[in-house]
């Protein structure tokens, strides 16, 4: 049985991970940016325009092979075996209609409609590498699929440094450099796949399986859940799209080092949820108290990364790109944009526990009904907005649809689960913030960026190591 301090390793295991990823990623981002917004916007929409598409081959299938794996209900060589051969089928007909439908977009470059090929293969190498981690998820050794995530992001990291320094290859500039960024990228998959493979092959035997009767269970099961997925996913992306469509490259570049960063964030609330779901899956009785606990944490680690960055906008995203890609009178850069999107990484913290509770409880239609939602008010919001105040509307546009999934998602949870508040608990968490914004505003943090780093870490960790019993970590 999953405990609460197999929960945090697991999440820590993954967290640490993440920081591995994020740094090489940032890296990335740093070098291709250098190449200016419409290069860069290029490369954002060749990998996002595809991850649009994309979802679809998970279609709820991994959360549920999770939740499989964890009640115990089949082998897990039969759940595994079974589960990676339909996301292969799903994944490859995504690659296939999403490369067809770029081609009709007269707005993207040539460029980039071969790219979407390319980062198709790439999406293909993640999913099967995600696939094969739900066994490593059940028993709680995350850690495993972290370390080769994060191998994998150190090699993509070498690969573009070394092919923008001319160390591999004759130089090149223009669609031959944006060529070779994107096959740098299939190279880095294919490792972090094999690696996953590897590591998956230890806990059980793997094969491809099929099994009439579980395919149609798994569908009737992930469906609803899986298409909840795909509207969230589509509510989050549709901007970039939409910015694609609208405005052209160089607003993706301007929209995408942003998108990037809040993107960094979010994910680690994927990874608190996927760690919590077998707790939730394999004890029921203990629900409500996973869930009240699963939020606390959730708000304790999402609320410095607002306060933080909402402090240092400007700065991170020099850090991360060039002054081009900062607010001048001209522009709305992307540190105003961040400044903007930041504070909906509270709420897809709690949205995605939320998520993860409610498809224990089997209320996935539920779940596709709220995420319909989100994605027509999105879409709506920005088509209408966008054209008036273009890179400032999609933003506030997502924080709108993700406050909105917020009160809908709390609103199901409560009909579902009778979770206790822990009122001294929060009053705590949210204290601990409250000063963390004080003193970033203090003048000799507010002038240092490194200073304030490192302040605010020791901070917090004091603050959670003094209060790690109350908090039940």
């Amino acid at each position: 049985m999953a405990t609460n301090r197999n929960v945090i390793t697991n999440t820590l295991s993954q967290f640490g991970g993440k920081i591995g990823t994020v740094i090489a990623s940032f890296l990335v981002v740093k070098i291709v940016s250098g190449y200016g917004t419409q290069f860069y916007g290029d490369y954002v929409t060749a990998y996002e325009f595809l991850a649009f598409f994309g979802v679809f081959a998970d279609a709820g299938l991994f959360a549920i092979a999770v939740r499989d794996i964890s009640r115990k209900a089949h082998k897990p060589d039969f759940v595994l075996g079974n589960i990676l051969a339909m996301r292969l089928g799903l994944v490859a007909l995504a690659v296939l209609v999403a490369g067809l439908m770029a081609q009709l977009i007269p707005t993207y470059s040539d460029a980039v409609k071969i790219g979407i090929w390319i980062t198709g293969i790439s999406m293909g190498l993640t999913i099967v590498a995600g696939s094969l981690s739900a066994i490593l998820q059940a028993r709680m050794k995350i850690h495993l699929f972290s370390s080769s995530l994060v191998t994998g992001k150190i090699i993509l990291a070498a690969l573009v440094f070394a092919l923008s320094s001319n160390f591999l290859l004759p130089p090149v500039t223009g669609t031959d450099l944006f060529m070779r960024f994107l096959w740098a990228g299939v190279a880095s998959n294919l490792v972090f796949c094999g690696l996953v493979l590897f590591w998956a092959a230890r806990e059980v035997p793997l094969k491809l399986q099929y099994d009439k009767t579980y395919w149609l269970d798994t569908a009737r099961t992930s469906l609803p859940y899986g298409l909840a997925l795909v509207l969230q996913t589509l509510y989050l992306r549709a901007d970039l799209i939409i910015i694609s469509l609208l405005l052209g490259s160089a607003s993706v570049g301007i929209y995408g080092v942003s998108a990037r960063v809040l993107e960094s964030f979010l994910v680690l609330g994927v990874f608190f949820g996927q760690a919590l779901l077998p707790k939730l899956a394999g004890n029921e009785t203990e629900a409500d108290h996973t869930l009240q606990w699963g939020l606390e944490k959730a708000a304790l680690f999402a609320l410095p990364i607002v306060v933080g960055t909402m402090a240092f906008a400007p700065a991170i995203i020099e850090l991360l790109s060039s002054e081009a890609y900062l607010s001048n009178a001209s522009q709305v850069g992307s540190d105003k944009l961040l400044w903007i999107l930041v504070p909906t990484v509270l709420f897809a913290f709690m949205n995605q526990i939320f998520t993860f509770a409610l498809v224990s409880r089997n209320k996935q239609k539920k779940l596709l009904l709220i995420n319909a939602l989100a994605l027509g008010l999105n879409i709506g919001l920005n088509l209408y907005f966008i054209p008036q105040y273009q890179l400032v509307a999609a933003a506030l546009s997502t924080v709108v649809c993700e406050i909105l999934v917020f009160a809908l998602l709390l609103r199901l949870a409560h009909k579902n689960f009778h979770w206790p508040i822990n009122y001294s608990n929060w009053g705590l968490i949210i204290g601990a913030n409250v000063l963390l914004f004080i003193g970033l505003k203090t003048p000799a943090l507010a002038a240092s960026f490194p200073l304030a780093v490192l302040i605010s870490v020791l901070y917090y960790l004091g603050f959670i190591a003094l209060f790690r019993k109350t908090l039940q970590l």
